[in-house]
């Protein structure tokens, strides 16, 4: 019995252990395959709601996770069924035809759990609906949190999340409710089958009990109990693969990008020389309809961009012949595949090789949709794209791809130069000579560990400017011979981008001989451009040269004509010059690098039982995330179980008692019941009278007991799961801005997704298996310390081991899972980058670096996840041998007591002995469970972290209702920092500001000018002074209201998933004719009168399926709708037009007239019709006073700026 006890668990656990191997294979495959597939995703399937980062990071997590536990007890599908047939046979041999009777609550039971596994699957497929669409707005409101926070909208999105997350904890509340059934069923079948054999088989084979029978088959029957207790799990994770797997099948069919990005020259030879070879007739050729996977399964598709120097470079372009860089003929162009309405429409145009060719037009002509139909990010319907047609006269490989700069700049979690080299060898002197051209090199000298500092997620420790400027320097650097520019110089001041467009574009990549395609509104550099591309509604309105342009349409000619001047005046007034540029941008990026560096030293300093608070080693910016050391802290179990709630935590805490001691005594009075049978002077009708009817009865409070205990099981445990997540969404809603700059979107996306989904739906298993076990344990210890007391003196040295295993185990399993989820962020935070960046990669071709860092991170939280496996099939072999020794000693103990001394009956024995052969595999569950437990705790500890994170203040005193009623802003000797534990921004500010008045405010850029308006918002919070508006102090009133009093168009324009109507009406306050009036004058009205459903057309994730010019206007029409007394604008006309700024300029002015305005503007031209001018530099006003007084004044700050470039 001792050997055959060790190699029972030995066996079982190398099982298990090789089980999770396949598990963790498969797991790690799911998550590779979903990674490729985004990375072959059409865009349109992103950006048109189809597929949500919310619902892919899922696949990622939750469907990948799910295919794992099912293949770690996948052996449980046959091995229950073939210990069920065993264990039948053996039944027969003790008790006949009873045995078919216990068979009959099987086949009774059995049918159950098949119809609530198949319920399961429904409910389940409910909750991943619901989670699916919970993480998308999650993301969403993350994503967007600065712009919500302005308009104090988060409370209202948060609702919205707790609506979505509503549903969802009612289908969990249904799919827990279903596994709480099948436990009782299995829990209760034990039982009911005794019941059954027991009392039937006095009648059938008119026999009485006797302990040889009856124990020998208690023994058979508990032996039942365990894979019964895991049928519902299984069940559970079966049922959650069956559904992962029509989720995947959704997804991985899910519409691919075209190819038309993989750029391959194609190679001639001259007449007088050979025939070429089948490779070097090769052409990229794309037609419409070929809609051919990005990735091939030889892996060809991902070969490696190799280093080229300039002169290399310039070396392939020596005496060649060339007609055109690309050619698309007859194309029209459409999202999403099963659009057969063209974007763009009748696209005919070659782009000449090695020359600038530059595309222009208003808000929504088409532009940026342009150059994603040359990078296949769009459906071709009809034409086709040809690239290249230059001749080599050499037979060096080409180089692959296009060289590509977005709107909006995307940058990497990663150092500065990794984001300028993008994957290419490093070389010295290319690198400093694009550092120069992109006048990056002084920004470079401030950072702590020079361009080796991590500039943080999206780039968050630099500016819009800066950003721009690094996605510039990344084409330049790049040896594509295509470069695609996306309106770079919008984020950029005049003269910096005057230096930008000299230096860079025209010195750098034209001398070079490289196609350049320019996207831009600055017109005053169109007679650079040997080509000028004229874009309106979809269509090529023009294309040619300058000169072509003045003679073909005069009219034409002459409109650009004044948008040139007016873009030259801008420039002549605009406030910086090259130099002063580079010193704005490096004073902010100055601010920014000290303010990171002292949040992490404090925050190190103020959190030492933490490892990993963001270090404040050099260059290391990034807040990293924490972990926690020693075991979970009992705070985060009493904050669990005040979250249970403590009426459901002891009721199903002491309903298991209860059920363990129903059933012991149970077990006991069936140990009379036999010891009676061995009575000759009792017939079997007289003992089944006194013993069947009480045993009845325990059987029944069994079954009582066994409701109370999974009922109460359910609503603890769905109690906790969801207070503790509305606790955390709440919490971080109200986080400080500074909260979410330094804490990366995917490490946050992994407490809303792996470790809520742990809490939701884990912990309900763990939690209920450990307190069954532990009141197994016990009661076993019990039993078997009243049938031989001396089983407390063997048993004592052997917990103790037992004991000294199970601390060592968890300790170490502990630190284990803690490395398991904190390596398993960085895996998010990539794939979150990635699919932020993917038009990006696809246009370099960098999918195979990305992938490679994406295996590399899933290794590494491999390689915690497997020892932690590995830790498991140890502990199973150090309880099996401890087990099989409690077997061993018990065992010779009760014989030795029967047979020698005669103390005890063999009724005793056989209960004593059933109750022994439990005891490994209750050592292991109850040890393994503990250190489950404790582990899944983990993901508790981390919700509660940010369930604890401070927040911002937001209660106060209501203002009046009208409020504001007339617009007057007072500040008095104002200091703002962003965090108490650093420098100010704002010294000492004191100005006022009268109703109606119309402010501008310029100033270099890190001198202070958003932090005051930021301050009048209350995102940053003044530490000295205060601020009044209308004879109110902001400071007292609640933060909601003041936000949603006023009105601001920030720079960065977002748009949330919904329709037109909610994104400028999201409370549903206003008429439509007062939602046509805003559009109306935020110049949108004709466009959204085009759509079939005019206001309630979608809007898709992140406003993706409108320009980045068209998102600004619906941020204008936001403020308009508002009709606030106040209104912020920073920079808000950034990505717009010339022709469109200037009318948006006029119908401001007369649809604010009487309201105060205050305007921060890169380009002085912007606020020069302002009553006043205010000058700001580190952080002072250090001019305030109306535009023609400083004008007037030559020795003011003011005058100076707008003379700099004259």
């Amino acid at each position: 019995m001792f050997l055959a006890n060790i190699l029972q668990y030995f066996s079982h656990q190398q099982n298990l252990y090789l089980s999770s191997v396949i598990g963790i294979h498969i797991r790690t495959s799911l998550q590779t395959m979903v990674y490729d597939k985004a990375l072959r995703l059409s865009s349109y399937s992103i950006s048109g709601g189809s597929m949500t980062l919310g619902q892919i990071t899922n696949h990622m997590s939750t469907d990948a996770f799910n295919m794992f536990y099912f293949c770690q007890r996948i052996h449980y599908l046959w091995a229950v069924p073939f210990r069920l047939i065993t264990i039948t046979t053996l039944l027969y041999l003790q008790v006949d035809l009873a045995t078919f009777v216990g068979l009959g609550t099987i086949l009774i039971v059995v049918p159950i759990l098949l119809l609530t596994a198949r319920i399961q699957s429904k409910k389940q497929k409910h909750v991943m609906k619901n989670s699916d669409e919970r993480l998308k707005q999650s993301n969403e409101m993350l994503l967007g949190i600065k712009l919500l926070k302005m308009y104090g909208w988060e409370e209202m999105f948060c609702k919205a999340i707790e609506a979505v997350r509503k549903l969802e904890m009612a289908s969990i509340f249904s799919y827990n409710g279903y596994y709480s059934f099948n436990l009782l069923v299995v829990q209760f079948t034990p039982t009911l089958m005794n019941l059954a054999v027991f009392t039937s088989y006095p009648y059938i084979t008119g026999k009485t009990l006797e302990p040889n029978t009856t124990f020998a088959a208690l023994s058979l029957m508990n032996l039942l109990l365990e894979p019964m207790y895991f049928v519902p799990m299984v069940t559970s994770f079966l049922v959650n693969a069956f559904i992962g797997v029509r989720r995947f099948e959704a997804f991985f069919t899910a519409p691919e990008t075209e190819r038309s990005h993989e750029i391959q020259w194609t190679e001639y030879f001259s007449k007088d020389k050979k025939k070429p070879t089948d490779h070097q007739k090769t052409r990229q050729h794309y037609h419409a309809n070929e809609k051919t996977p990005i990735l091939h399964a030889n892996g060809t598709d991902y070969e490696s961009v190799l280093s080229q120097t300039d002169q290399e470079a310039t070396r392939l372009t020596r005496g060649l012949k060339y007609t055109y860089a690309l050619k698309i003929v007859n194309g029209d162009f459409t999202w999403g595949s099963d659009s057969s309405a063209p974007i763009l429409k009748n696209i005919n145009l070659e782009i000449p090789y090695g020359e600038l060719t530059m595309v222009i037009g208003g808000v929504g002509s088409g532009k940026s949709s342009l150059l994603s139909a040359i990078l296949g990010e769009m459906t071709t319907l009809k034409g086709s794209i040809t690239f290249g047609t230059k001749k080599y006269e050499t037979n060096s490989p080409s180089s692959t791809g296009v060289a590509y700069g977005a709107q909006k700049a995307w940058l990497m979690n990663a150092t500065l130069r990794d984001n300028v080299l993008f994957g290419i060898p490093y070389n010295q002197g290319r690198y400093r000579k694009v550092i120069d051209a992109c006048a990056l090199e002084q920004d470079i000298d401030i950072l702590p560990a020079g361009d080796m500092t991590e500039i943080g997620e999206k780039g968050i420790n630099l500016s819009g400017g800066q950003k721009q400027r690094v996605s510039v320097a990344r084409t330049m650097y790049s040896n594509k011979p295509i470069v695609l520019l996306d309106d770079p110089l919008s984020a950029l001041d005049v003269n910096v981008g005057g230096y930008l467009f000299r230096e860079g574009i025209m010195g750098r990549l034209r001398k070079a001989n490289r196609t350049v395609v320019l996207v831009t509104h600055q017109l005053q550099y169109l007679q650079q451009a040997e080509k000028i591309i004229v874009m309106e509604e979809g269509q090529i309105t023009f294309q040619g040269n300058f000169d072509d342009m003045a003679r073909s349409d005069p009219e034409l000619y002459q409109r650009w004509q004044q948008d040139v001047i007016a873009a030259t005046d801008s420039e002549l007034s605009d406030c910086l010059s090259g130099e002063e540029s580079a010193a704005d941008e490096r004073a902010l990026l100055r601010r920014r690098v000290t303010e990171s560096l002292l949040k992490s030293q404090t925050e190190q300093s103020m959190n030492k039982s933490t490892l990993g608070v963001e270090e404040s080693s050099k260059g290391k910016l990034i807040q990293t995330e924490e972990l926690a050391r020693g075991s979970v802290s009992t705070n985060t179990y009493w904050y669990y179980v005040r979250n249970m709630g403590m009426f459901w935590a002891i009721s199903f805490i002491f309903a298991y008692m209860l059920m363990e001691a129903f059933n012991v005594a149970r077990n006991f009075w069936l140990s009379d019941w036999a010891e009676a049978g061995l009575d000759q002077n009792r017939t079997v009708g007289d003992i089944n009278q006194q013993y069947v009817s009480p045993y009845i009865g325990f059987a029944s409070a069994c079954l009582v007991v066994a409701m109370v205990m999974t009922t109460s099981l359910l609503f603890s445990t769905w109690n906790a799961a969801k207070d503790v997540y509305l606790r955390m969404l709440r919490n971080i809603t109200k986080a400080p801005n500074r909260f979410f700059d330094t804490t990366p979107i995917g490490r946050i996306l992994n407490r809303f997704s792996s470790d809520t989904q742990i809490i939701d739906t884990k912990l309900i298993i763990t939690l209920g298996s450990l307190v069954y076990c532990i009141w197994n344990f016990v009661f076993i210890l019990i039993v078997n310390s009243i049938i031989t007391p001396i089983f407390i003196a063997e048993v004592i040295p052997i917990v103790g081991m037992n004991i000294v295993i199970a601390v060592y185990f968890i300790r170490s399993s502990r630190e284990l899972q803690r490395l398991d989820s904190v390596t398993r962020s960085p895996v998010f935070a990539h794939f979150s980058e990635t699919l932020g960046g993917l038009t990006t990669l696809r246009a370099y071709r960098e999918q195979k670096r990305f992938f490679g860092t994406l295996l590399k991170r899933i290794d590494t939280n491999n390689t915690a996840f497997l020892y932690l496996q590995a830790a498991y099939g140890w502990l199973g072999l150090q309880m099996s041998i401890c087990g099989g020794f409690i077997v061993l000693f018990v065992g010779l103990t009760t014989i030795l007591q029967a047979t020698t001394f005669g103390s005890l009956d063999s009724s005793s024995v056989g209960l004593a002995l059933s109750y022994v052969l439990m005891v490994s595999n209750r050592l292991f569950n109850l040890v393994r469970f503990a250190a489950d437990t404790e582990m899944q705790m983990n993901p508790v500890e981390r919700v509660q972290y940010y369930a604890e994170v401070p927040t911002e203040h937001y209660g106060g005193k209501e203002p009046p209702s009208d409020w504001p009623s007339r617009g007057a802003i007072q500040i008095e000797h104002v200091s703002v920092r962003y965090d108490e534990t650093l420098p100010p921004v704002l010294q000492d500010v004191t100005v006022s500001v009268q109703p109606g008045e119309k402010v501008g405010i310029c100033g270099r850029t890190g001198s202070g000018k958003s932090s005051l308006t930021l301050s009048l918002l209350r995102i940053i919070e003044t530490f000295k002074g205060k601020i009044i508006i209308d004879g109110e102090n902001i400071a007292l009133m609640p933060l909601t209201t003041l936000r949603q009093r006023l009105s601001i168009i920030p720079q960065d324009p977002i748009l949330f998933t919904g329709t037109i109507r909610t994104n400028l009406d999201p409370i549903r306050s206003k008429s439509d004719q007062e939602l046509w009036n805003a559009l109306e004058i935020a110049q949108l009205k004709s466009i959204v009168s085009e759509f079939d459903l005019c206001l309630d057309t979608p809007v898709s994730e992140g406003g993706e399926n409108f320009s980045v010019g068209q998102r600004q206007l619906f941020c204008l029409a936001r403020a308009f709708l508002r009709n606030s007394r106040v209104l912020i604008m920073d920079e808000a006309t950034a990505s717009i037009d010339y022709s469109t700024e200037k009318l948006l300029q006029e119908v401001v002015a007369s649809a604010f007239k009487g309201k105060t305005v205050l305007t921060i503007a890169h380009r002085v031209s912007t606020i020069r019709e302002s009553d006043r001018i205010w000058v700001l530099s580190d952080g002072e006003i250090i001019e305030c006073d109306s535009p023609e007084n400083l004008l007037a004044r030559e020795t003011s700050e003011f005058y100076a700026m707008v003379q700099a470039n004259k």
